[in-house]
């Protein structure tokens, strides 16, 4: 074989193994970008842009419902201060047995399920550190997962969001994440070491567990400001955990996720309707709506009635085309659109005014035979100017 033709070949041979090699750098660049390192994540992410598909856990410390526990103790002067905010939850046992300087956190309450896609937003106050461990309990599992945070903030409130379907690890070291329809137990934040306890302090606020479907479209809403009142009716008796006036349907119209809300006749022989009792009351935002979604058979107008104790009356909204026979989500804005059933006229809704009812009516000529369920009710404040 001559010279030139040597040279060839060994430069051919040289672009091959230049091929290979940039091949497989960018083999494990795109490897290492859809799995990070588990367990560990940075306080990169303030809040999510868009409402989630599902919210299927929230406290945002204002009333203590049954059995929905706190690890720790209400706070009213350290809080992060914007309309209808009155109380968050400061740890109070420190140290944390001989784990962590400071512990806290809800136990949510009968056992709320996930979704697809899990995450996590908070509101959060640190002391002493900058890292802080967020953890959550499957009962289904029977196991903990949890995300080591680092980058969080100190001595100020700040907010943080999770992805603990990605990034979150098993407290057991088995490699299952946990999955859609799992049933959650606790959420606890630790922060520090048992020997640092007098250096460390913590408080949260609004915690929101929200889950989301890489298959459906985001959300239009932006991502609420506070969650006053979450009934998604999938899980516990219908006495203890979800008073009001309807049926707890354990086999409602395809589309549903779990259970549902299905409307019962009002006692005065009106049209079908469901009530959603806020217990205790609740004080709303600065602006104040509900998203829920509704199934309708037999009419296509419904009004949504909220009870406003400070006021002594109700606020009102009219819907009307409603789409009938299929899962629809819907947003309602009481701030801007609701009247007062007295006839009150341009009387605000005001943020830190307490709600202890949510009614949904059928209306219409032929709502006396209609049926309608509804399901994931969340009633939020979006934040930001009044209307």
């Amino acid at each position: 074989m001559g010279e030139a033709v040597q040279r060839r070949v060994r430069w051919s041979e040289a672009k091959i193994h230049v091929f290979i090699l940039v091949f497989v750098i960018s083999l494990l660049s795109a490897t290492a970008a859809e799995n990070p390192v588990r367990g560990r994540a940075d306080a990169t992410i303030r809040r999510p842009d868009r409402f989630p598909h599902r919210i299927w856990a929230a406290c945002d410390f204002e009333g203590n419902t049954l059995d929905y526990g706190w690890f720790g103790q209400r706070e009213t002067n350290n809080i992060n201060l914007y309309p209808g905010n009155q109380t968050a939850l400061h740890a109070s046992e420190r140290p944390y047995k001989n784990f962590s300087a400071v512990m806290t956190g809800v136990n949510p309450v009968p056992g709320p399920r996930m979704g697809k896609e899990n995450g996590l937003f908070v509101r959060y106050f640190l002391k002493g550190g900058t890292t802080a461990t967020f953890q959550h309990f499957s009962l289904t599992r029977e196991d903990n997962w949890h995300v080591v945070v680092n980058g969080l903030v100190q001595d100020r409130w700040d907010e943080v969001t999770l992805n603990f379907t990605r990034d979150a690890v098993r407290n057991d070291g088995s490699a299952e994440r946990f999955g859609d329809g799992e049933r959650m137990d606790d959420f606890k934040l630790f922060a520090g070491r048992a020997a640092e306890a007098a250096s460390y302090d913590v408080f949260i606020d609004d915690v929101i567990f929200f889950a989301n479907d890489p298959a459906m479209p985001p959300e239009p809403e932006p991502f609420p400001n506070r969650v006053i009142l979450l009934a998604a009716f999938d899980t516990g008796p219908k006495e203890k955990y979800w008073p009001g006036d309807f049926e707890l349907a354990e086999s409602p119209p395809a589309g549903a996720y779990w259970r549902a809300a299905k409307s019962v006749p009002r006692k005065n022989g009106g049209h079908p309707f469901v009530r959603v009792e806020i217990k205790p009351p609740r004080p709303v935002g600065a602006h104040s709506k509900a998203r829920f979604r509704y199934h309708l058979a037999g009419a296509a107008a419904m009004t949504v009635q909220i009870f406003d104790a400070t006021v002594q009356d109700n606020r009102h909204v009219r819907l009307r085309d409603l789409k009938q026979n299929e899962w629809t989500t819907t947003y309602v804005d009481f701030t801007r659109d609701s009247r007062r059933n007295d006839g009150t006229a341009n009387e605000k809704f005001a943020a830190g005014n307490l709600v202890d009812d949510l009614f949904f009516f059928v209306d219409g000529e032929s709502a006396a035979s209609a049926t309608l369920f509804i399901d994931e009710v969340v009633l939020f404040d979006a934040g930001g100017k009044e209307p």
